[in-house]
């Protein structure tokens, strides 16, 4: 984000909503899928993707989410118009002078207010908004949005929203978190102990209001529980070592982007082993190299060299990327036509594709997050171009983030620390495997010291897991990574963090009580 659009965000109290926490929001909102949500100031748009993420996980049948967006900025307005698919409703207006006329009644309400502070605000505004909705004190705009939208809600409806760290001990934040209480049948309120990645970088801690059962019924106010901004709760977290690295962690959305790998439609025909490659007489050149399982990517680094060698021993390591296909009788031909034309027509890769043939390759990756996994998954880096196919994540890191920095994330991922983090935030699959969604791994803990030379350490635990040393390599990782935030006791916080990392290791593969 530039300096002025930096400013203007502040200047609308616009703290842009974390990919990690849209995704904690939309997952409490949608229920069905097929509801009509309301989203009051829809700023870049995270939380009307996180929703419609959620509407296609849950949705069964002709269910159709519908969203109704509004925002003061039109060119907030636009850019979300641009990307989102027909049948929702985005307006550009101030929320506040919106009505049911325009908006409608909703399902629920899924809503990052502004935290424009009560001083920013014209006297004249100021007074009218007190006035207007009933409320005492130096209240920011959060709390007239927070108390306008639930109006717009049917009986039954829910609640997720964000606000400010500061609802939470100020007396008009209070009265206003009361005030929604007697709206709400259930209302649950989570304290963000750690400071979210708001999009330009402000110092804001936030709280999340969880509600549901409007005007179903009352209740109390809720004590705040204290949760990390990657959705954990601090008082769960065990053992309290764990915890206490965890809140001085970095999310990886923090310090790179992540997106599915390359989706051919159909690997049977799109991938080749070396071997195969060469019976059909398919040049080099329409090929590239792709790391397709995580049985590709074992260690810590993954080289051209290595991707060669397995496509030499029978793993599919060319992916089919033909520049052409207009010769007749060539082995890209024969290979393409192995898929049936009512498949083609079928599956939606192919079909959508144009051609049907010419996979999308992207840019590449700088390293690979392994989706599927018995263990805790790895990010492995690549020494060149990296390409992986969508049974693995893509792995973009900060420009910002130098040549050390980036070998301490992988490094993190196999320490004691990492191990632990991955049994809470990845999900059981079928089998007791380790599921990581993107939304999963967004949020994943990584502890990166500032200075740390570690090179020396990364070669050494990537020879030890070649080796099938794996526990050679965590205390490898152990050693350079816990001093910093144990001191001398590190090794005590190591064992503590793996034991119970195994625990619950046993718990999800059926071989241990819980």
């Amino acid at each position: 984000m530039s300096s002025h659009a930096r400013q203007a965000a502040k200047n609308l109290g616009a703290y842009y909503t974390p990919e990690t926490m849209a995704d904690l929001l939309a997952e409490w909102v949608v229920q069905t899928g097929d509801e009509t949500l309301l989203e009051p100031s829809i700023g870049d748009g995270a939380l009307i993707k996180a929703v419609l993420a959620w509407s296609a996980r849950k949705a069964s049948g002709t269910a159709r989410l519908r969203v109704v967006g509004c925002d003061i900025d039109e060119n907030a307005v636009t850019a979300v118009r641009d990307w989102l698919p027909d049948g929702h409703h985005m307006i550009r207006q101030n929320f506040l002078e919106a009505d049911r006329a325009l908006i409608g009644e909703v399902d629920g309400v899924i809503s990052n207010p502004p935290f424009t502070r009560n001083h920013a605000l014209p006297k004249a505004e100021r007074d009218e908004l007190r006035e207007r909705f009933g409320y005492k004190g130096a209240a920011g705009l959060w709390v007239p949005f927070v108390l306008h939208a639930i109006g717009f809600l049917k009986p039954g409806g829910r609640l997720a929203a964000i606000v400010p760290g500061a609802a939470l001990f100020s007396n008009y934040g209070r009265e206003t978190l009361e005030r929604i209480c007697n709206k709400f049948e259930h209302v649950e309120i989570r304290q963000i102990v750690d400071k979210p990645l708001w999009s330009h970088h402000a110092e804001e801690r936030g709280a999340i209001i969880f509600a549901r059962g409007y005007e179903q019924g009352a209740c109390p106010l809720p004590p705040a529980t204290r949760w990390s901004a990657a959705g954990s709760r601090v008082a769960d977290i065990k053992p309290r070592c764990f915890a206490q690295a965890l809140l001085g962690a970095h999310q990886l959305s923090e310090i790179a982007s992540l997106s599915i790998g390359v989706v051919t439609g159909y690997n049977k025909v799109f991938l080749l082993s070396e071997a195969e490659r060469a019976e059909a007489r398919i040049a080099l050149d329409d090929v590239t190299l792709v790391a397709a399982r995580a049985r590709h990517v074992r260690s810590l680094e993954v080289s051209e060299t290595d991707l060669r060698n397995l496509g030499k021993h029978g793993e599919r390591t060319w992916l089919l990327t033909p520049r052409d296909i207009e010769r007749r009788g060539t082995g890209i031909r024969k290979r393409l036509a192995l898929i049936p034309p009512s498949m083609r027509r079928s599956v939606l890769w192919l079909n959508k594709r144009a051609p049907w043939w010419k996979v999308d390759q992207g840019p590449g990756c700088d390293a690979i997050f392994t989706y599927m996994n018995d263990v805790g998954p790895r990010i492995v880096i690549g020494t060149g171009k990296l390409r992986c196919t969508n049974t693995l994540h893509q792995l973009r890191f900060s420009s910002e983030l130098s040549a050390d920095e980036r070998r301490l994330v992988a490094l993190s991922m196999i320490s004691s620390f990492g191990q632990l983090a991955a049994e809470h935030f990845g999900r059981s699959y079928g089998g007791g495997i380790l599921k990581f969604e993107l939304a999963d791994a967004r949020r994943f803990p990584i502890l990166l010291h500032k200075g740390v030379r570690s090179r020396p350490a990364f070669q050494e635990a990537d020879r030890a897991i070649r080796a099938g040393e794996t526990d050679e390599a965590r205390h490898i990782a152990d050693r350079l990574l816990l001093p910093a935030v144990f001191g001398a006791s590190w090794p005590i916080a190591a064992a503590e963090m793996m034991g119970e990392a195994l625990r619950l290791r046993g718990t999800r593969r059926g071989t241990s009580k819980p």
